[in-house]
């Protein structure tokens, strides 16, 4: 830069040294801001807060993102023998000499000495009505809602006493309503699925369903008891444990196929959104999908992740491969879909942008005067 007149060489070299003037190179292109621009924010904003990465940050991680936790905090479901307004029962009666019920049931075998007469008959299929109510014939009025089958054949059976000879009662749930699970969203056969005494499990109704209509990593499910709710991931969901809660009547369950993807951005080898692909993907992976720290921008000592903190609070958690554990730590932190990465620019960089701008302008310069000699 001989050719330059002295004053303005001076200039160029103060400002290649990173002075004052650098303090604007803002301005200058870039893919984001550097560690020391985050560690500002931080500072200057209350409701961010920015993480240093190390074991015990990843074990408070862990056991307040244990999968499918939401699940066992839902209240105590209703009991699946139960009768409930809406069900469709079926009632026989037998009786011994003098009989109330006309006609016998087909199949009816002897009753020993009393066999010629005795008698059965099954009751047209009867619905309990909104008040929880039944109406039977020589009984009247009887309160089904909330009894067991066994408990509303003895309160028959009470009923019938005073005007029957030894009569007993048999009840079963035909149909039952209220003793289901509604099973929506993206399944192959959505629709009301009976409960049984065998006691169904989340991931056995949404077996009879027909199982998700997108890849199990990539479904969430959600469980609506009353007013209550929990999700988590499908493939989170692990068979006969306290994830796989056992279903209540009522219950309603949602499968919604929401695939995950992480982005990044900053220096690294791309900038883009990359699905997970996978059960699990940490960030160690997720950086090498997103082909690591460039050599001639990013700054090792500061990776980022962004994500919603466990409290709400949006929080960066930061790593630094400077450090041989670094790396065992970015291999234990798992991506959560929604995560941003980033890569923060070395220091380095504004100064280097500053002299290749400079070059634009006296490189030609600079050639003409060789030209010229």
């Amino acid at each position: 830069m001989s050719f330059l007149p002295a004053p303005f060489r001076a200039l160029v070299v103060v400002m290649a040294a990173g002075g004052p003037f650098l303090s604007g190179c803002a301005a200058l292109p870039s893919s984001g801001p550097t560690a020391a621009a985050i560690e500002a924010a931080t500072r200057q904003t209350p409701d961010f807060r920015l993480v240093a990465l190390d074991g015990e940050v990843l074990s408070r991680l862990r056991q307040a993102e244990t999968p499918g936790a939401g699940f066992a905090e839902l209240p105590a479901g209703g009991d699946v023998e139960r009768i409930a307004p809406g069900d469709v029962l079926e009632i026989s009666v037998f009786e011994v000499g003098a009989s109330l019920f006309s006609g016998r049931m087909v199949g009816m075998g002897a009753f020993g000495e009393d066999a010629s007469r005795a008698a059965g008959a099954s009751l047209p299929p009867i619905v309990v009505d909104r008040s929880g109510v039944v109406t039977l014939p020589y009984v009247g009025r009887t309160q089904a809602a909330g009894l067991t089958p066994a408990e509303l054949a003895a309160r028959v059976e009470a009923g019938l006493s005073r005007k029957s000879q030894a009569p007993q009662v048999s009840v079963r749930v035909r149909e039952s309503v209220a003793g289901s699970v509604m099973v929506a969203g993206d399944v192959k056969k959505p629709g009301r699925y009976p409960l049984s005494m065998a006691g169904e499990r989340l991931l056995d109704v949404v077996a009879l369903a027909g199982g998700p209509v997108a890849p199990r990593r990539d479904s969430q499910v959600r469980l609506v008891r009353g007013d209550a709710a929990a999700a988590a991931l499908l493939s989170d969901v692990v068979m006969s444990s306290s994830t796989d809660v056992r279903l209540a009547p009522g219950d309603r369950v949602e499968v919604i196929a929401r695939p995950r993807t992480f982005t990044v951005f900053g220096a690294a080898g791309k900038i883009a959104e990359i699905s997970f692909d996978s059960d699990r993907v940490t960030l160690a992976q997720a950086l090498a999908r997103a082909g690591g720290p460039s050599d001639q921008q990013a700054d090792p000592r500061a990776v980022f992740v962004f994500r919603q903190g466990v409290d709400g609070t949006p929080t960066a958690y930061q790593v630094d491969l400077m450090k041989p554990q670094g790396y065992f730590l970015a291999q234990a932190f798992d991506m959560r879909s929604g995560d941003v990465l980033y890569v923060a620019n070395a220091r380095s960089n504004d100064k280097a942008k500053f002299i290749q701008i400079l070059n634009l302008f006296f490189s030609p310069v600079y050639t003409a005067k060789v030209l010229a000699r």
